[in-house]
């Protein structure tokens, strides 16, 4: 069976982005500590309702924090040409 699926990170970025982009949400306000990532706890912060496993997903390379690069594909708007979608067979 073929089905065409949004990736992750595109799910994440719907349930997310438009919340922190009305907020004013950049890297660098996040990143309280400014070690050069966001934990968790920073984000929470200002997005209460992410849980753990969206932000595992969102930190692509599993550092335990996000880079600048990994929050962008947060904030970034998912296509609407279908190019997010992945197929997968099952």
């Amino acid at each position: 069976m073929k089905a065409t699926l949004l990736s992750a990170t595109t799910l994440l970025g719907l349930a997310f982005a438009g919340s922190a982009v009305a907020q004013g949400i950049d890297f660098a306000s996040l990143d309280a500590d400014m070690n050069g990532e966001i934990a968790f706890e920073e984000l929470q912060a200002a997005l209460p309702n992410i849980v753990e496993d969206d932000f595992t997903i969102l930190d692509a390379d599993g550092s335990g924090g996000l880079s600048e690069e990994e929050f962008a594909t947060l904030m970034t708007p998912p296509s609407t040409d279908g190019s997010d979608a992945m197929t997968s067979t099952q």
